[in-house]
């Protein structure tokens, strides 16, 4: 046991400091590693590295306990009774040994990575394509195993058999499943049959790789010179094998009913807090039972992921996840001595074993693929899919540094920096490999298939905002009737939704809500529509009887001058953001109300802040027939929401004459404001209107406005 001659309110002090360092340096890291179109994950590891023991986090700091820097190793360490000097510690002891609260906490987070993992199995997907996965994922193992043991073998000398050849060649086998399902997701390929080929065979080579763990970390436990009982190693492997599966039907099977109790709590957050802490049990027993802990935790996810709990699940748990994830990402990447990186032959080992690693998953996942319907370029596909090793990789790496064989540490300082290497590079390298593999055109099945399971019913609107109010009231009626949902994705469009056994998806694009579901589900997605539309029906019949736009729109305008603003400030800010000199027209040339609008939006188009003036036009033009924008003493402002524009911008228009665009006191329009902001933005946009009415309501504004001679004296007005 350690002594580190602290109080215990001490080492729980540091523990609280080095955990805030954690948290920001993941932070900033892991959005720096997007900014640049990276995994996150690269950003946290590479966030741990730097603040390690080996760089910033050796440095001394003059506060008691912290003479070696906040995660330093101390100058000595007491072990069983002996003390272990200095630079040995890293070499002789695991990274737990010296920060055990850190590194538990750690734990914590990988477990969590595991059970949220398992939730996001699709089981439907993956059983429709579970024989080509299968095949694909198992000689993704197999060449990826036999490569990377075979680097221990004719690079580092040791017996195939020996616990590092294994550990090298176990640590090969993994596929980051989150990596690849992103990249896919961002290409919108992850409905292919390549694209569900490939997370069904990463879900397949996890599964297989964490089993070949549990029967290697068996044979680590032989000791050292004796004869390897293959006997015994196949009965352990069979063990293993059948404790997985039955434990994963028995979730299965029993997860229904698991689901029900958990609902009996009510509050989402109570329940998926419950669900963790059965995670957390059940990965306890596995570890117990001899088997690595992430499988009890994915197989909790897994169990899970098929019942309508699945959804608020990941929602709730996903300020957790979001907290304590990074944490292991980033204590992975403190293992990393980086002084092994200024070893030659450390990073020849490291960038030989990367190379090896690339080509077994290429080779050993393409080759399945060609016996499966896929055409070259869909194997190719897959085998690149296949490329990325993540999160899975450094937990067996953490698991080899802490697994001791004879002695010592499966996985050495220099190991473990191979380890880390090939993760690197793989991680780095698989995105732009798979983005170019799925940018080359041509077709990835020989012979189209056509799954007659899945059936697709598509509803039609006039219009994007019509889709979307209608979208709202069949989310509100889905609520309703107890069905979970899923956050929708922004960027697909896709929403999942379930109850009980009952399972299908909703993709919303553009004017179109389309529905994925088993043909027995098509009645009740039929009679949902139909009920949906009468209610929407129904208030629409209310709301007209309640009064028109125009009763409400007259009060837009009301006399503001003696309401004070808390935040002027604000309120010009948000307007002089939106407004640009360029797209201020002094002397409007059009004659009718479109020819306004049209000279507008054509300013904002010159400026670059619309995409497509002509689709913008539309939009706006849309709006104006709900409901006219024209207001009162001379003034109209049309407005609308558009994925056309860039940003939320502002266009003013001024004709000293005026037009009749029948204004509610009658009187010719002369300024014209339009005001348009992206579709579906979370920005400012009606604020903005209502710091334009409360500018404009000041007396004498105008007249002053009118009075302007040109572009610069009108925005220097909205800016006074």
């Amino acid at each position: 046991m350690l002594n580190f001659h602290l109080s215990i309110t001490q080492q729980i002090a540091i523990l609280v400091l080095q955990l805030g360092v954690i948290i920001f340096a993941a932070r900033l890291c892991g959005n720096a590693a997007k900014k640049i179109k990276l995994p996150s994950v690269l950003g946290e590891l590479l966030a741990g590295i730097v603040i390690g023991p080996c760089l910033l986090g050796g440095i001394g700091l003059p506060l008691h306990g912290l003479e070696n820097g906040l995660f330093g190793i101390m100058e000595s360490v007491q072990v069983a009774g002996e003390t272990v000097k200095g630079s040995a510690v890293l070499e002789n002891i695991a990274f737990q040994s010296y920060h055990s609260s850190l590194y538990a906490i750690a734990t914590v987070g990988s477990i969590l990575l595991l059970f949220v993992s398992g939730l996001e199995t699709d089981l439907r997907m993956f059983i429709r394509y579970s024989i080509a996965g299968t095949l694909v994922g198992i000689g993704g193992v197999i060449f990826s195993f036999v490569f990377g043991a075979g680097v221990g073998v004719f690079m580092l000398g040791y017996d195939f058999m020996h616990p590092c050849s294994l550990f090298l060649g176990i640590l090969s086998t993994a596929t980051s499943v989150g990596i690849t399902a992103r990249i896919l997701s961002e290409q919108k390929k992850i409905d292919t049959p390549e694209g569900v080929t490939t997370l069904a065979a990463a879900v397949i080579d996890d599964v297989l790789g964490i089993i070949c763990l549990a029967v290697i970390l068996g044979i680590v436990t032989v000791a050292p010179g004796s004869s390897t009982n293959w006997g015994k190693i196949g009965v352990l492997a069979a063990k293993c094998v059948g404790f997985w599966l039955i434990a994963t039907a028995a979730g299965l099977l029993l997860a229904g009913r698991a689901a029900q109790m958990l609902k009996k709590f009510k509050s989402p957050v109570i329940y998926s807090t419950l669900a963790f802490g059965l995670a957390l049990i059940l990965a306890g027993f596995f570890e117990q039972q001899g088997l690595a802990m992430i499988i009890g935790a994915y197989v909790t996810g897994l169990s899970l992921s098929k019942t309508d709990v699945s959804f608020p699940l990941q929602q709730a748990l996903e300020p957790l996840y979001t907290f304590i994830v990074p944490i292991f990402f980033t204590v992975m990447g403190m293992l990393v001595d980086i002084r092994v990186f200024v070893d030659m032959n450390v990073l020849k080992i490291g960038l030989i074993y990367s190379a090896l690693a690339i080509a077994a998953k290429v080779i050993g996942c393409a080759v399945p693929a060609l016996f499966m319907n896929f055409t070259p370029l869909g194997a190719l596909r897959i085998g690149t899919g296949m490329v990325p090793r993540g999160e899975v990789a450094l937990i067996i790496a953490g698991i080899g540094m802490t697994t001791i064989y004879d002695g010592k540490p499966v996985l050495n300082n220099d190991l473990f920096g191979v380890a880390i290497i090939m993760t690197l590079l793989t991680t780095v390298l698989a995105p732009p490999l798979l983005n170019w593999t799925l940018n080359i055109c041509g077709k990835s099945l020989r012979k189209e298939e056509q799954d007659f399971s899945v059936i697709h019913t598509p509803f039609s609107f006039n219009s994007r905002v019509l889709t979307r109010f209608i979208l709202d009231h069949l989310v509100a009626n889905l609520n309703a009737e107890g069905y979970m949902l899923s956050s929708l994705d922004k960027e697909s469009g896709v929403l999942q939704i379930r109850k009980n056994n009952l399972s299908f998806a909703l993709t919303i694009s553009g004017n179109e809500l389309v529905f994925e579901s088993n043909p027995d589900e098509l009645p009740f997605i039929q009679a949902l529509m139909f009920e949906t539309i009468v209610n929407i029906h129904q208030e629409l019949e209310n709301l007209r009887e309640l009064a028109c736009p125009e009763e409400f729109q007259k009060m837009q305008l009301a006399d503001h001058k003696d309401i004070p603003s808390e935040n002027p400030k604000a309120f010009r800010k948000i307007m002089l953001d939106a407004l640009s000199k360029n797209a201020i027209i002094c002397d409007l040339q059009a004659r009718d109300k479109d020819g306004v609008i049209r000279e507008l939006v054509n300013s904002l188009a010159a400026c670059g802040k619309v995409t497509d003036a002509e689709h913008c036009f539309h939009d706006v033009m849309l709006r104006e027939s709900a409901a006219s924008t024209c207001l009162q003493n001379g003034i109209a402002m049309p407005h609308c929401r558009t994925n056309t524009a860039k940003k939320l911008s502002l266009a003013i228009g001024i004709s000293h004459a005026g037009y009749d665009f029948k204004a509610l006191d009658g009187k010719p329009s002369r300024i014209f404001i339009l005001c348009i902001s992206p579709e579906g933005d979370t920005g400012p946009h009606i604020e903005c209107l209502a710091a334009i009415a409360t500018l404009l309501s000041k007396d004498g504004m105008v007249e002053k406005i009118l009075a302007a001679k040109n572009a610069s004296e009108i925005y220097n007005i909205f800016k006074g």
